[in-house]
Protein backbone atom coordinates (compact mmCIF):
# COMPACT_ATOMS: atom_id res chain seq x y z
CA UNK A 1 0.00 0.00 0.00
CA UNK A 2 1.49 3.29 -0.79
CA UNK A 3 1.32 6.07 1.30
CA UNK A 4 -1.41 7.86 -1.11
CA UNK A 5 -3.82 4.89 -0.15
CA UNK A 6 -3.16 5.43 3.27
CA UNK A 7 -3.37 8.84 3.15
CA UNK A 8 -6.85 8.23 1.46
CA UNK A 9 -7.87 5.36 3.47
CA UNK A 10 -7.31 8.07 6.93
CA UNK A 11 -8.90 10.79 5.21
CA UNK A 12 -12.27 8.24 4.50
CA UNK A 13 -11.85 6.86 7.85
CA UNK A 14 -11.75 10.55 9.70
CA UNK A 15 -15.09 11.32 7.26
CA UNK A 16 -16.78 8.15 8.94
CA UNK A 17 -15.91 9.08 12.47
CA UNK A 18 -17.45 12.24 12.21
CA UNK A 19 -20.52 11.15 10.26
CA UNK A 20 -20.82 8.83 13.35
CA UNK A 21 -20.27 11.15 15.92
CA UNK A 22 -22.82 13.36 14.27
CA UNK A 23 -25.20 10.60 13.54
CA UNK A 24 -24.95 9.33 17.40
CA UNK A 25 -25.28 12.97 18.55
CA UNK A 26 -28.86 13.08 16.70
CA UNK A 27 -29.76 9.55 17.63
CA UNK A 28 -29.28 10.86 21.54
CA UNK A 29 -31.40 13.63 20.85
CA UNK A 30 -33.87 12.24 19.14
CA UNK A 31 -33.68 9.77 22.18
CA UNK A 32 -34.03 13.33 24.64
CA UNK A 33 -36.91 14.31 22.70
CA UNK A 34 -38.85 11.29 22.48
CA UNK A 35 -38.61 10.56 26.24
CA UNK A 36 -40.16 14.20 26.89
CA UNK A 37 -43.03 13.16 25.10
CA UNK A 38 -43.62 9.97 26.35
CA UNK A 39 -43.42 12.18 29.94
CA UNK A 40 -45.87 14.43 28.55
CA UNK A 41 -48.13 11.44 27.31
CA UNK A 42 -48.67 10.21 30.35
CA UNK A 43 -49.08 13.42 32.13
CA UNK A 44 -52.29 13.94 29.95
CA UNK A 45 -53.26 10.62 30.11
CA UNK A 46 -53.91 11.37 33.96
CA UNK A 47 -55.83 14.10 33.15
CA UNK A 48 -57.88 12.13 30.61
CA UNK A 49 -58.37 9.82 33.46
CA UNK A 50 -59.11 13.00 35.74
CA UNK A 51 -61.51 14.60 33.47
CA UNK A 52 -63.30 11.32 32.77
CA UNK A 53 -63.68 10.86 36.60
CA UNK A 54 -65.08 14.24 36.87
CA UNK A 55 -67.62 13.52 33.95
CA UNK A 56 -69.28 10.35 35.63
CA UNK A 57 -69.51 12.50 38.86
CA UNK A 58 -71.50 15.75 37.27
CA UNK A 59 -73.41 12.71 34.78
CA UNK A 60 -74.49 11.17 38.15
CA UNK A 61 -75.14 14.32 39.66
CA UNK A 62 -77.06 15.74 36.73
CA UNK A 63 -79.38 12.75 36.53
CA UNK A 64 -79.95 13.03 40.24
CA UNK A 65 -81.32 16.35 39.50
CA UNK A 66 -83.57 14.78 36.42
CA UNK A 67 -84.95 12.80 38.76
CA UNK A 68 -85.63 14.90 41.55
CA UNK A 69 -87.52 17.22 38.89
CA UNK A 70 -89.56 14.57 37.34
CA UNK A 71 -90.57 13.62 41.22
CA UNK A 72 -91.69 17.29 41.79
CA UNK A 73 -93.31 17.57 38.50
CA UNK A 74 -95.25 13.65 39.27
CA UNK A 75 -96.47 15.61 42.51
CA UNK A 76 -97.28 18.86 41.33
CA UNK A 77 -99.94 17.17 39.53
CA UNK A 78 -101.23 14.78 42.06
Amino acid sequence: MTLENLERLEERITKLTERFATLKQSHEKALSELSVRDQRINELNDRLKEFQKTKVQINGKIENIVKRLETLKKQSKS
